[in-house]
């Protein structure tokens, strides 16, 4: 690592393809500053009502939760990533994903509805991982049909255009949509960073 620059592990929402459906699968992903190829380095967060061997096929297919180590580098169905926070790294990785691991697991799965969704679910729990403080109060204030739940949804559909019309190729991780909304740089309470101040957090 360079001498003056920190690597800073970084928390995203990933937005990923669903076939056949005008929205996406949310997912909240932990990863490297640097991403190493063939490596499942990051740790991805979600909630999911895919069918598994335990389903009695009578009921609707129940919601879980999931904490599982991904390689973001051959997720062919990731769409954009959504920038929410940068982690220290004087803490360990390992112990920024346990972190984040007992509070996504507390957020409560509601089944038999079906309004409630991986989206809500996400949401819920970046409201709980904001209310942490520290690192985590850049996170954004995501709430169901609010300005910044429409950005991400603007922005995901775009990026879904560009892949499908192969402007961008799948599992390509630099071509990959990345939108930066963490906290203190788009609200007003917060002071915009001096030129020197913003090139020192872009190599963070």
């Amino acid at each position: 690592m360079a001498v003056g620059r920190s690597n800073k592990h970084r928390l995203y929402i990933s937005l990923l393809y669903r076939p056949k459906a005008d929205n996406f699968h949310w997912a909240i992903t932990l990863g490297p500053r640097n991403e190493r190829p063939n490596s499942k380095d990051s740790v991805r967060y979600d909630a999911a009502n895919t069918i598994t061997s335990a389903w009695n096929g009578a009921e609707p297919v129940p919601w879980r939760y999931r904490y599982d180590p991904v390689d973001p580098l051959l997720d062919m169905k990731l769409v954009a990533r959504i920038l929410i926070a940068k982690l220290p790294s004087n803490t360990s990785f390992e112990d920024w994903a346990t972190t984040i691991h007992q509070t996504c697991r507390a957020v409560p799965l509601v089944q038999n509805n079906s309004a409630w969704t991986c989206r809500i679910w996400a949401i819920q729990a970046l409201c709980a991982l904001r209310a942490l403080g520290g690192a985590f109060s850049t996170i954004p204030d995501v709430q169901d049909g609010n300005t910044d739940e429409a950005e991400i949804m603007a922005f995901a559909q775009v990026a879904r255009a560009r892949l499908l019309a192969s402007e961008v190729k799948a599992g390509d991780i630099h071509a990959i949509a990345l939108l930066d909304m963490r906290r203190q740089w788009r609200d007003s309470v917060f002071r915009r960073p001096t030129p020197s101040e913003f090139k020192a957090e872009k190599a963070s």
